[in-house]
């Protein structure tokens, strides 16, 4: 305890009735990372029926909140019921299963839990999920589409149109991702107003493309696309947007599509685009369409989830080049 006591990155929290130790809780965050860690949490069988627990609990979240931490992970006994139910009433979503975990041989479950503090999953901005794994980011255009158009309903025919239209894919490798020109052209010709800030000049995720076949197809792609974008008279940036391009943008009644790692939301290495929609001092508002119901997801681990700037930063880069990709959105006057 006094070697948690005195670390930078753990806080021990005690609760007290009547000036006696009813229980504690242990919060550990690693430095560089967006998660906290709940290492241990107890309470004293003397003061049972009081909600020390969940009180606890509820100030371990509110502790890692205020450590700019997004997510709050822990482990529990697999054979621990009464603690399960406490932590799934409480919002945690079981993420995993380790087989002999404890120093009994006794299994462990892995919890987490989006952390918003006293952000609200309710915004102006419409919330639609992807229905594919791989059209995030044409579910944030449709989100985008709706926000700037009322009258625009998302729906999954939709979803495939606007993917077909921005992607790169190869015909003999199936579905695949999209690049931030054919996601700004396809939202130009849906009825936005759209900017690119992109850091790297040239064909975009060929790093791991092995076939030469593959790598020509994308190219010419991503050349269309090009051209395209200079028809339309599409604004490019050739340079890594920063955390002031993001807020301005919102500021001026805009949204942004930005490409982030996919590993801090889900775990895997991936291109993934989400959609930033508010900005509140502290942290930039994201709608993630990704709802991974394996893992007992809902929307409100996705809607309007409050990213502190500094992770918002590190998320949004891909590749061991470490690619920064945004596009603005906002409403386009009619001609």
């Amino acid at each position: 305890f006094r070697l948690f006591i005195e670390r930078e990155t753990a806080e021990t929290l005690v609760a007290e009735v009547d000036g006696r130790v009813a229980g504690y809780a242990i919060v550990l965050f690693r430095k560089g990372s967006g998660v906290a860690r709940l290492y241990s949490i107890a309470t004293s069988p003397f003061f049972g029926g009081l909600g020390v627990g969940r009180i606890l609990l509820g100030s371990a979240e509110d502790a890692a909140f205020e450590h700019d931490r997004m997510m709050l992970r822990l482990e529990v006994r697999e054979d621990n019921s009464r603690a399960i139910r406490i932590y799934e009433r409480a919002g945690y979503r079981k993420i995993g299963r380790e087989p002999g975990y404890y120093e009994d041989g006794e299994t462990a479950l892995r919890y987490e839990k989006t952390l918003r503090g006293d952000i609200p999953i309710a915004t102006k901005v419409p919330f639609y999920p992807q229905t594919c794994e791989f059209t995030c980011g044409p579910c944030c255009l449709m989100m985008a589409m709706a926000n700037f158009d009322r009258g625009f309903v998302p729906d999954p025919v939709m979803e495939i149109r606007l993917w077909r239209e921005a992607t790169t894919v190869f015909m003999m490798s199936g579905p695949g991702g999209c690049e931030p020109f054919g996601l700004a052209v396809s939202g130009y010709e849906s009825g936005l107003a759209v900017e690119i800030y992109v850091s790297f000049y040239g064909a975009l995720f060929l790093q791991s493309v092995r076939s030469e076949d593959k790598r020509r197809v994308m190219e010419l792609a991503q050349v269309d696309f090009r051209r395209r974008t200079e028809l339309y008279g599409i604004p490019v940036n050739y340079r890594a947007f920063t955390i002031d391009d993001i807020r301005a943008a919102i500021a001026g009644g805009k949204l942004v599509l930005v490409l982030i790692s996919g590993f801090l939301m889900f775990g895997k290495k991936v291109p993934h685009w989400v959609l930033a929609i508010g900005d509140d001092g502290d942290h930039i508002l994201i709608h993630d369409p990704w709802v991974e119901d394996e893992r007992q997801e809902t929307i409100l681990d996705a809607a309007n989830i409050p990213v502190p700037y500094g992770i918002f930063m590190n998320m949004a880069q891909f590749g061991r080049d470490g690619l920064r990709a945004a596009i603005t959105l906002g409403k386009r006057d009619r001609q």
